[in-house]
């Protein structure tokens, strides 16, 4: 799991505009406020799913897993927030993420995620985000 996210987050930071605007963490100030600043901010995610697709095989660390990665893209304007949603999703979407002993799917947007993928307003951060959730399996190489 550790290895998918980390080779998902490498791969949205060697995109040129997210390079130094990825993080894992939502940015605050010292006073703990929300940064006003565009950037993006990469969850990672337990397995949905850990299958082997054979009856009675028991579940393990290593079986094929399903992970669904969320990104949140903040911006100080609607134009930032489309501007980083599309490097994310040209980053991500239908690319396979290289992990050393396992082969991944390429990455598609989570079909369910619709309402997730609205930008939407924080008034009291005067900031804009929208969320996205992308998914792949990853299996045994």
């Amino acid at each position: 799991m550790r290895a998918e996210f980390n080779a998902f987050v490498a791969r949205l930071r060697a995109h040129p505009q997210l390079a130094n605007k990825t993080d894992t963490v939502v940015r605050l100030t010292a006073g703990g406020e929300a940064v006003r600043a565009n950037y993006i901010v990469a969850f990672p995610a337990i397995p949905d799913d850990l299958g082997d697709k054979r009856y009675l095989a028991l579940q393990s660390i290593d079986s094929d897993r399903f992970l669904s990665f969320d990104v949140r893209v903040v911006a100080v304007d609607a134009d930032g927030v489309l501007q980083l949603t599309e490097a994310v999703m040209e980053q991500t979407i239908r690319h396979a993420l290289e992990v050393p002993g396992r082969r991944c799917d390429p990455i598609k947007m989570a079909t369910d995620a619709v309402e997730e993928g609205t930008v939407k307003f924080d008034k009291t951060a005067r900031l804009y985000y929208v969320d996205l959730s992308l998914e792949f399996w990853s299996r045994r190489a």
